[in-house]
């Protein structure tokens, strides 16, 4: 692994970091009026699988990052232009094989890491070359591989140049785990470039996540210049570890949509109940790390009531409201903006950008929904 490619990975971390905006307190989310399309062709789905954007402050320059899995390509989008920037086809088997593309990590506007979902190894790809390049890993067993998820929760894999630091789901029936064996669970480990070992954090699941009743296990993560923020499933709390080496700690984070208690898995129901617990109850999504104005934003999903007619799977992609908190670095609750059923949204798919936050209007219920387009209304973020 070129170590030159990693210290410029880090400096250009370091400049967005020094352009950070200051934020203080009574902040809200302002949609614009404007909306932001991107032309399609007309065999490219609208609702991306996997979508994020990177800036580079050297060059004044950003793409996004799209992932097609049916055609096995990574395409980037300029902004500016609305337009297709390129696109890179990859094997899925074969000596240049890199499987089925799943998850990306983008390391610079030229040159992305590529995650297999079943392999214990990492892609290091440019574009400018058509480069390759496979580094492999000790996946831990009975543990996820590198995962980056953007849709529902949001983890991106973060890297300081010498590790990839990914969260991690465990294996195994979690229906039969209790509260006690739960809490044990490591939520990140860190990969070794150079060497491919890896090294689990401290980072576990609450002692008390369970003790009242299962919830969902599912959670997101963000990370900041080597500071660790998690958020769960069924929780209130955000827990913080400013470093790798150190145990989380929770600072609470309320939604004001949400109420004190959550509902309980329904352990003893179908995969549809669950399914239908999953789309359906009181809940937070992603955690979102906006390096622009040096906030967190925390998407919240009230309890929706079902008149019998919704497509439960529907409602998991484009949920009838949600709310998205608005924290400072500290995990100070600074507002939150309520986005009603009118809205119509698809806030899967969505991305920060030196503007503001963009959540996509593909939702099929969008007056301005066009099928040959990626359409994100901007979100901005003002003092009330």
């Amino acid at each position: 692994m070129n170590r030159n490619f990693w210290l410029t990975l880090f400096v250009l971390a370091c400049l967005v970091s020094c352009n950070q905006q200051k934020v203080k307190n009574g902040y809200t989310l302002k949609p614009s009026d404007d909306l932001l399309r991107i032309e399609l062709d007309s065999l490219t789905s609208n609702i991306s699988s996997w979508l994020g954007y990177y800036y580079d402050p050297k060059q004044g320059s950003g793409l996004l990052f799209s992932v097609d899995p049916v055609r096995n390509e990574i395409e980037r989008y300029s902004l500016q232009d609305g337009k297709l920037f390129d696109k890179m086809t990859y094997d899925r088997e074969g000596p240049k094989g890199v499987g089925t593309l799943i998850e990306i990590g983008i390391l610079g506007l030229d040159s992305v890491l590529i995650f297999p979902p079943f392999d214990n190894s990492f892609y290091q790809s440019r574009f400018s070359d058509a480069a390759l390049n496979k580094v492999a890993y000790n996946k831990p067993d009975e543990y996820s591989p590198i995962r980056s998820m953007t849709n529902y929760f949001s983890s991106p894999a973060y890297t300081d140049g010498q590790y990839i630091y990914t969260r991690t789901l465990f294996g195994g029936n979690y229906m039969l785990m209790e509260n006690d064996e739960l809490s044990e669970k490591p939520l990140m480990y860190r990969v070794n470039v150079a060497s491919g070992a890896v090294e689990f954090a401290h980072f576990t699941f609450p002692d008390d996540y369970w003790a009242d009743g299962k919830t969902s296990y599912e959670f997101s993560t963000a990370a900041n210049d080597g500071q660790f923020a998690f958020s769960f499933y069924g929780d209130h709390n955000i827990y913080v570890a400013n470093s790798f080496d150190e145990e989380l700690r929770p600072i609470i984070a309320k939604s004001n949509y949400l109420p004190a208690d959550f509902e309980r898995l329904p352990e003893a129901g179908s995969r549809e109940d669950r399914l239908r617990y999953f789309a359906t109850t009181q809940h937070y999504g992603s955690l979102i790390y906006d390096a622009y104005r040096n906030v967190y934003y925390r998407f919240c999903y009230p309890k929706v009531d079902l008149n019998g007619s919704e497509d439960v799977r529907s409602l998991v992609q484009f949920p009838s409201a949600f709310s998205i908190m608005i924290l400072d670095s500290e995990f100070k609750v600074l507002g939150e903006k309520l986005i009603e059923k009118e809205s119509q949204l698809a806030p899967g798919n969505v991305f920060v950008g030196p503007k503001g936050l963009y959540i996509s209007i593909n939702h099929p219920d969008h007056p301005g929904n066009l099928e040959d387009y990626f359409s994100f209304r901007l979100f901005e973020l003002v003092e009330e």
